[in-house]
């Protein structure tokens, strides 16, 4: 697959979604999840939607279940 800010095209998307395991995807985003391993994304746009009130600030400490 190539890496680029242009878009896949409809080919290049099919070929790649044939080839994914969904189910594999998902077990491994949950075990991380389980053991803390989180990735905190923010932008400059969701720092002012929050200073704004349009998303809630997220906090919760790791041994919850959310």
């Amino acid at each position: 697959m190539k890496f680029s800010n242009q878009p896949l095209t409809d080919k290049e998307l099919a070929s790649f979604e044939t080839g994914r395991d969904l189910a594999a995807e998902l077990l491994q985003a949950v075990q991380e999840m389980k053991a803390g391993h989180l990735r905190v994304v923010s932008s400059p746009v969701i720092e002012a939607r929050q200073k704004t009130g349009l998303s809630p600030l997220i906090t919760h400490r790791s041994d919850e279940v959310v």
